[in-house]
């Protein structure tokens, strides 16, 4: 096993552990979760970097890499549903820009197609990974920065149909760039 594969195996290993943490609830679940969070942004930004670095790229990375994007994103965005940080169209939105674009890649590689990534696509992870520091964040220190919990709910929910917004325009920006690929797609 490749250290690449590694570190993005362990994304999905430990998603199960930040959803524990955070519906706990408690001020030590919630510096789990941040801290956990932190973790999957510090390994999806590790894993590419060394697999180039180290040329360990392999197929197997580049199937598992995604997956484990949107498996701890998006089981981070199930717990903020479940504690009132998001609403559910917001999370939906998100879930079904990543179920689109899977299911395109999928469907093109079956025919020996390359679906190119888009600029727009690392924008949105990039949005994705600092609103979910910043609301975890938010959680850890409400206290300290004078929020009440409803309060960080308020903006965590605005917040994240902020992010709900970014994610569809990149699913858009997919689709349009994408448009000679998919039509020539044998569906």
């Amino acid at each position: 096993m490749k250290v690449p594969n590694i570190l993005t195996l362990s994304r999905l290993c430990l998603a199960p552990a930040f959803l524990w943490a955070f519906l706990a609830g408690t001020p030590v679940g919630n510096w789990w979760a941040l801290a956990l969070a932190l973790f999957f942004e510090a390994t999806d930004l590790a894993d590419g970097y060394v697999a180039r670095r180290m040329q360990q790229t392999s197929q197997l990375g580049k199937i598992l890499d995604p997956l484990a994007d949107s498996v701890s994103r998006f089981t981070i965005f199930l717990g903020f549903l479940v504690q009132g940080y998001a609403s559910v169209w917001a999370i939906a939105c998100i879930f079904w820009r990543d179920s689109i674009v899977s299911t395109i890649r999928i469907l093109a590689a079956s025919q020996g197609v390359i679906v190119s990534a888009r600029l727009s696509g690392k924008v949105k992870a990039i949005v994705q990974g600092i609103a979910i520091c910043v609301i975890l964040g938010a959680t850890c220190l409400h206290e300290t920065i004078d929020w009440s919990m409803g309060e960080v709910h308020a903006h965590s929910a605005k917040l994240m149909w902020f992010v709900a917004g970014v994610t569809l325009l990149s699913l858009v920006d997919y689709l349009v760039g994408n448009r000679k690929v998919l039509a020539s797609l044998d569906a």
